[in-house]
């Protein structure tokens, strides 16, 4: 989720009522979630653009300009337009590109690879990432040890409940570093 902030760094009075107060690393998170809902799709349709010649930014002057005849009815498109009016104007109506305009099909392992395209770079993530390995590996270790040593005090159910739960928690843990790592999303799996 991207907010601006004022200029004291912190959110405006409106927003703050309809967000919680979450750590950077998991609004990087969540916004990793949402964004990769349509990844895979725009990449295909860069693909298909840049393949049939309609991706406008790639051409020179006086190629056909396939967005002169698109329908662009809401406000929310008016940056789009102002940007193609400027292109036009100033660029030369297209972004000269003078290397390999043919794109290679991207696997899932690229598209959908949080941790070279972000986690890496991010310190915020690389510290949560490292914090959440400690509580995983603790949670395993206590799991552990509340099931060999702990019995006597315990019982037998109590031990093994705690074991139980705690292993849980590094079960989670362990979820949870996957996303900083990689982040699939499939429209027809999205039930």
């Amino acid at each position: 989720m991207v907010i601006v902030k004022d200029a004291s760094k912190k959110m405006p009075k409106l927003l703050r009522q309809f967000t919680l107060p979450l750590p950077t690393w998991a609004n990087h998170m969540m916004s990793s979630a949402f964004l990769h809902q349509d990844a895979l799709f725009l990449h295909g349709q860069d693909r298909a653009l840049t393949h049939t010649g309609a991706y406008r930014t790639a051409q020179p002057v006086g190629a056909t300009d396939s967005y002169s005849r698109a329908v662009l009815p809401t406000s929310a498109d008016r940056g789009v337009m102002l940007f193609r009016s400027w292109m036009g104007k100033f660029a030369g109506g297209f972004v000269p590109f003078r290397g390999d305009t043919t794109m290679p099909p991207a696997n899932n392992e690229v598209v959908f690879d949080v941790w070279n395209s972000h986690t890496k770079h991010c310190k915020y993530c690389l510290a949560a990432l490292g914090r959440i390995r400690k509580v995983r590996a603790l949670a395993f270790f206590l799991s552990a040890t509340v099931a060999t040593i702990r019995p006597k005090i315990l019982g037998v159910v109590g031990s093994t409940a705690a074991a139980l739960g705690l292993s849980g928690v590094g079960l989670v843990m362990s979820k949870l570093i996957k996303i900083f790592y990689w982040y699939e999303f499939s429209h027809a799996e999205n039930h």
